[in-house]
């Protein structure tokens, strides 16, 4: 696994190669987001954040909003699962 991947590994190495890329692409603008966003701790995090699909995009943003969170969006609905997964493993560790 590349260096500065947050992520357990099982759920980056399920990933394909595309999404490895996808996710190392948006990975380290995510995890300084989560650190500046309104939640505590990754559970915290989990709770206030939904993945969604937003006009063929997928994103993680609030229940009532539409809005991605840090203005990430992505192609692959696994590669915002990922990056969820790295906010709850790791937040707040």
């Amino acid at each position: 696994m590349p260096r500065g991947i947050m992520v357990d590994t099982g759920t980056f190495n399920r990933l394909s190669a595309i999404e490895q890329d996808e996710y190392q692409r948006y990975s380290s603008r995510f995890v300084r987001s989560v650190l500046k966003s309104d939640a505590t701790d990754g559970y915290d995090f989990e709770k206030k954040y939904r993945v969604k699909n937003v006009e063929g995009a997928w994103c993680l943003s609030k229940p009532e909003s539409n809005e991605p969170f840090a203005g990430i969006t992505v192609n692959s609905k696994a590669v915002i699962e990922a990056l969820l997964t790295d906010a709850v493993q790791n937040y707040g560790r």
